[in-house]
């Protein structure tokens, strides 16, 4: 390492231009880092969605669900297969492994789909290429006359195409609105007087509606094409079709019934403040592009339809920009990090009392962050809230601190004799310099463990492990590089120690301390092994937890109403529940989903009503509520005025990757796995009965699966053979007639609408109109539907979910008031002792509590992994195994005490944010005892004797330490107490750290010492 001091002194100029070089590179690597709030935490997935329309749940299972995983099975790299099947929807998910090119995995389904058996005239489709956090943006299309269905048709053929031709996104989804249809109403007497049936008229007008290619001929020296222009284009236009000829007259379709311009069947509706039927567009990032650049070409075609495109009485309004969630936490983060790098500054200065040299050392945090943006650019990485949130500046300068402070120290101790900078400050790098390359070395070693991380846990922090590692490694090349130029240039006149009182007085009250200690060494380890052993005894009282929340500073709040409740009845409690949520002043914008989108990307029914709720930043709420969990209190008792509907709260994307985590509507379920559907909610009802009394377990809500009513027409046989009719015959009927069928579309331009035929409504309303339906047979007799088949109302399922191949029911429910892995394990303590299960059933415990179970597992491993790496790089430091014991051994004595207590004392549950703070913490640690130890074998190799040199050092390495110490913890403080969007995920990190560090250096200046003195003899091998 002194090879490398050396020659920055002897090429000061080519130090200093690379340094340019440096801040030019990072400032160019700054600008083009993407920035975005939060990481992705959803695995990979491909979504495999079949629309059958007018099919019951138990069908769309039966004939296409389970066909499609069958199909599916055994594609590469998949972990789980979920499916639910309901009415007219089969909806089935592939879930990959953890960094499966999602290419690979797309393609895979690709190859399969084309294999699979399904009923005629049934596709299926594999949804856009997004993650399920992937919503980016959300607008709605507003105008001062037009309809929801004009607005819908501009939706559908005019602002989306334009959105989805933007790079980087991967579809546009519209919501809400009637989607357009030509539809003939079909009057049951006049077709039946004519001898005619819904299918026949629907024959008609299939073949009535086409053009023709007839080739080209020659003329005149021209060239000619020949064309039949057969299309329907107007009401009029399909009015005039003939359906049949009756003694020379032509029956038309206007003579059996109506054509007008109506709106397809409705599976949902969107709502925006006190608009109950308006159109919502929803922005789907594609997953692998950077958040912020799409974002802006996004807003710029929002600009260019309002401005050239649209009419000038239709504009889109965005509601919900992800741009707010990434200016927010961005501007959280530089207050966070100009604090601590002013805490730090203001720390050196203190300690050596000379500005030259705390800036000196100051350098080094905008140069080790330049650094990690290039190489992060290097890496086409993206930056997060975490990765550079959680950079502790303290960490990065604790390398230069002890450089800084060696060569202040020696120069000022030769202060009115001959100098020779160069040669001191060559000598006192000498003294530090490998211990410090270690140290730092220790501390890299203390990040590599989280690559070993697995799922959400693995995603969140490694983007922070690779900005850190890469701080530290550049902090440690300026260490060696440019801070001894930089004391080469600024200090050659000499320094004077000024004498700071205060740090003498800590100095002379430690030296006594110390004495005390060193006098009873056995007695002092004790100690200190009894302050860790009491501090252990809290963590019982501390409870888990997987993650924090990600705070988005907005609200998604879900109304589940009862499962068979219709669509009209629906559509007016919706109004009413967005204006509770509109009354209290912190909300900005509420808009609501009822049902599902037209092209069926989210699989629910009427009975699900989801509520977007803006906040305002939280700076700005004035009334009696001052954080997010004391809202949604008021919300929901406000909301208990709606009996029998539950609420559940979450966040925008949070409730998206939850979804993707346990295929339910709920971060936390039971799922029950078993083949019959009447057992399986039997035994739903009893684990919901058992949770409802478990403390800590709230909004309990068991996925009914059965009691969808319907109406049955189940076809006679014999019958119908006596007529001379078909089971197809039947079927068209009861398709065409009842349910609606597209007979072909009409063209208008670019667009296309469907032309759908069914009777008029008032034929088909209810179970008598639809028995007295009329059934041509094929010697023109008209019969009544009801003499060929037994008509009646049947209780079927609603939904049908399955998983890995079976089927399943979940129950729902959230902790609050009570850590995650506490009332989860009670939980299932009281479900396994009171719900027996049937053989060939069995229980899964999803979501957040399995994430919790991996992630522990898997720290489980990697923090002995850590201490062993950290033990192994001392043994190459010392060639010994006493120092790095001794080591190890003093930072488990002191340091894990000051995180476990802030984290009882804060009531802040240990997740895998605060599991990483103690890695961190442990590799941090490490240093002050390396800068200790290796002075002390420097004094004793210089004929000090032990234990001169074991006090000696630990008093005149009392300075550095404190500084090293403290620069980290207070680098990170405000990290530790910062509230608000974003700060949830890095506040356990940096509070372990933050107050371990400072136990750490309360316990370790004496224990260390201590320690030194038990293990030490004079034979000892002295490495430094």
């Amino acid at each position: 390492m002194n090879r490398v001091v050396t020659a920055s002194l002897g090429q000061p100029f080519l130090v200093l231009l690379l340094t340019l070089l440096l801040v030019g590179a990072g400032a160019h690597s700054l600008k083009r880092l993407p920035v975005d709030a939060y990481p992705d935490l959803s695995p990979p997935i491909v979504e495999i969605i079949t629309q059958w329309p007018g099919h019951a749940a138990e069908e769309v299972e039966r004939l296409i669900t389970v066909p499609v995983e069958l199909g599916m099975n055994g594609v590469p790299k998949t972990t789980i297969t979920r499916s639910i099947s309901l009415y007219g929807l089969s909806d089935v998910i592939l879930t990959y492994e953890t960094g499966t090119d999602n290419n690979f995995a797309r393609q895979e389904v690709f190859n399969r789909l084309g294999d699979l058996t399904l009923p005629s005239g049934v596709t299926p489709s594999v949804s856009p290429l997004s993650a399920p956090s992937g919503l980016i943006y959300r607008y709605v299309l507003q105008s001062t006359d037009r309809s929801p269905m004009d607005l819908k048709t501009l939706e559908a053929w005019t602002v989306e195409p334009q959105y989805k031709a933007v790079p980087g996104v991967a579809d546009d989804s519209g919501f809400g609105g009637g989607t357009m249809q030509y539809q003939v109403l079909l009057d049951q007497t006049k077709i039946a007087a004519v001898g005619l049936s819904a299918v026949q008229v629907e024959a008609a007008l299939s073949a009535n509606n086409a053009n023709a290619g007839g080739g080209f001929y020659s003329q005149g020296g021209q060239f000619y094409y020949v064309r039949g222009a057969g299309r329907m284009e107007t009401l009029e236009d399909i009015g005039n079709v003939v359906v049949a000829v009756h003694n020379g007259v032509p029956v038309l379709v206007k003579d059996v019934g109506r054509v007008v311009i109506g709106i397809a069947p409705r599976l949902g509706e969107f709502g925006y403040e006190k608009q109950d039927d308006a159109v919502e567009g929803v922005i789907l990032l594609r997953t692998g592009e950077k958040t912020q650049d799409v974002l802006k070409r996004v807003e710029a075609k929002t600009r260019q339809l309002n401005d050239e495109i649209l009419p000038k009485d239709v504009k889109v309004v965005p509601f919900y920009d992800r741009v707010d969630l990434i200016t927010l936490t961005t501007k959280i983060v530089e207050d966070n990090l100009l604090r601590g790098m002013l805490l730090v500054v203001v720390v050196l200065i203190f300690f050596l009392y000379d500005v030259r040299a705390g800036l000196i050392v100051a350098t080094t945090i905008p140069l080790a962050l330049l650094f990690a943006f290039i190489c992060l650019d290097m890496q086409r990485a993206s930056a997060n809230l975490l990765s550079i949130g959680a950079v502790d500046f303290g960490i990065l300068v604790d390398a230069a601190v002890v450089m800084v402070e060696n060569i202040f120290r020696q120069i000022a101790d030769r202060h009115g004799g001959p100098l020779n900078v160069k040669e001191i400050i060559r000598d006192a790098a000498a003294e530090v310099d490998r211990p410090l390359f270690y140290a730092v070395a220790v501390i890299v070693v203390s990040f590599l463990p989280i690559y070993v991380l697995s799922g959400p846990s693995g995603t969140l922090f490694k983007p922070m492990a690779d900005t850190m590692i890469f701080a530290l490694v550049g902090s440690l090349v300026i260490t060696l590089t440019l801070l001894p130029v930089l004391c080469a240039v600024f200090m050659r006149k000499g320094v004077k120690e000024r004498r700071n009182r205060i740090f003498e007085a800590i100095k002379s009250l430690y030296a006594k301390g110390l004495d005390a200690c060193l006098a009873r060494p056995w007695m002092t380890a004790a100690a200190s092994t009894v302050v860790l052993l009491l501090s252990l005894l809290l963590i019982p009282r501390i409870g888990a937890e997987f993650m924090p929340q990600l705070d988005e500073g907005a609200l998604w709040v879900r109304a589940t109403m009862p499962y068979t409740i219709s669509f009209e009845e629906a559509s007016k409690i919706t109004p009413k529940l967005r204006e509770v949520l509109r009354s209290f002043p912190e909300v900005t914008t509420v808009a609501s989903e009822l049902g599902r989108p037209d092209d069926g990307t989210d699989s629910t029914g009427f009975f699900n009503v989801e509520f977007y709720v803006g906040l305002k930043p939280y700076s700005e709420w004035k009334g009696s509520y001052r954080d997010k969990a004391a809202l949604i209190q008021a919300i929901n008792q406000k909301l208990q005025a709606f009996p029998g509907i539950i609420f559940n709260y979450t966040q925008p994307a949070e409730d998206a990757v939850d979804e993707a985590e346990t295929g339910l509507k709920s971060a936390l379920a039971v799922k029950v796995f078993g083949s019959d559907l009447t057992t399986l909610e039997q035994k739903g009802k009893s684990i919901k009965k058992v949770l409802e009394n478990v403390r800590g377990i709230h909004d309990v809500t068991l996925v009914q699966e059965l009691g969808q009513p319907s109406l049955s027409i189940k076809i006679n046989r014999e019958k119908i053979a006596r007529y001379g009719l078909n089971v197809s015959d039947i079927n068209g009927l009861i398709q065409t007639a009842i349910g609606g069928d597209v007979a072909t579309q009409v063209v208008q331009g670019e667009k296309q609408f469907d032309l759908v035929v069914r009777l008029e409504e008032k034929y088909r309303d209810n179970p008598d109109e639809i028995r007295n339906i009329l059934v041509t047979t094929p010697d023109g007799q008209q019969i009544a539907l009801k003499e060929f088949a037994d008509i009646q109302e049947i209780s079927g399922a609603s939904f049908i979910y399955r998983e890995n191949n079976s089927r399943y029911i979940g129950v729902q429910f959230s902790v609050e008031g009570r850590d995650l892995a506490g009332a989860v394990e009670d939980a299932i303590q009281q479900v396994n002792g009171k719900v027996k299960l049937p053989q060939g059933y069995r229980l899964d415990w999803g979501g957040e509590y399995t994430e919790y179970t991996a992630s522990r597992a898997q720290l489980n491993v990697i923090l002995p992994l850590t201490l062993a790496l950290i033990f192994l790089l001392l043994f190459t430091l010392y060639s010994n195994f006493k120092f790095p014991f001794i080591t190890v051994l003093g930072v488990l004595l002191s340091a894990p005490v000051g995180g476990i207590v802030a984290l009882w004392i804060t009531g802040t549950p240990f997740s895998v944010s605060s599991g990483i703070g103690f890695l961190a913490l442990f590799g941090v640690s490490v240093q002050t005892a390396v800068v200790y130890i290796s002075y002390v074998n420097e004094l004793r190799r210089g004929g000090t004797r032990l234990e001169d040199a074991i006090r000696e050092g630990a008093i005149l390495r009392l300075r550095p330490i404190m500084m090293t110490a403290l620069v980290a913890a207070l680098g990170l403080l405000p990290a530790a107490l910062a509230t608000g969007v974003g700060t949830d995920t890095q506040r356990p990190f940096a509070l372990v750290i933050v107050s371990g560090l400072f136990t750490r250096l309360l316990i370790s200046v004496f224990l260390m010492p201590v320690l030194y003195t038990l293990v030490a003899r004079p034979d000892d091998r002295l490495e430094v």
